[in-house]
């Protein structure tokens, strides 16, 4: 589609509908970006929802269907950055169906540390039960390195952390 609005540019539109038992959601959703200077910006299927529910006793709110309105959130965002002496971006993924949200982020300030990391969670147990799981990956890069004396240097250093899934109450 690629609609410019100014700084926002409209990236895509869909239109969905799916068939669940009792009720019909209907979205419209869209990919949108923007460049603001040195930040860009974009967000991915970002919309409405429109939930059809069938009442047989005629009871909802536009008689024989009930329906609801509401924002969808989005699947995705990212941002990134390039100001000379900060460049990079990051982005984050939203599954809000299966409580699951991953990330990910790279900088690189100064030409001198490099910092990545990647960040996964899930809020709902395989049984489906309430709880959460963590990942989470660091790392920071140095160029060329730093100095630590008798023929040492520090290219980097990085961490993970991964506690035991924690199931809620």
């Amino acid at each position: 589609m690629h609609v410019e609005l100014g700084p926002l540019e409209i990236d895509y539109l869909t239109f969905g509908v799916k068939f669940k038992a009792g009720q019909i959601p209907v979205t419209a959703t869209g990919g949108f970006s923007a460049q603001l200077g040195p930040l860009a910006a974009a967000v991915e299927d970002m919309g409405i929802q429109a939930t059809f529910v069938v009442k047989a006793d005629r009871t909802g709110n536009l008689g024989p269907l009930d329906v609801s309105l509401g924002f969808k959130p989005p699947k995705g965002v990212g941002l990134s950055i390039d100001a000379g002496v900060v460049k990079g971006g990051g982005y984050l993924f939203f599954d809000f169906d299966n409580e699951e949200y991953a990330g990910a982020l790279e900088l690189s300030i100064a030409d001198f540390l490099s910092v990545k990391a990647i960040g996964l969670i899930t809020t709902k147990m395989p049984d489906g039960s309430k709880g959460f799981s963590l990942l989470l990956i660091i790392t920071a890069e140095f160029s060329p390195g730093l100095q630590l004396g008798y023929g040492f240097v520090l290219i980097g250093v990085g961490g993970l952390v991964g506690p035991q899934p924690h199931r809620g109450a």
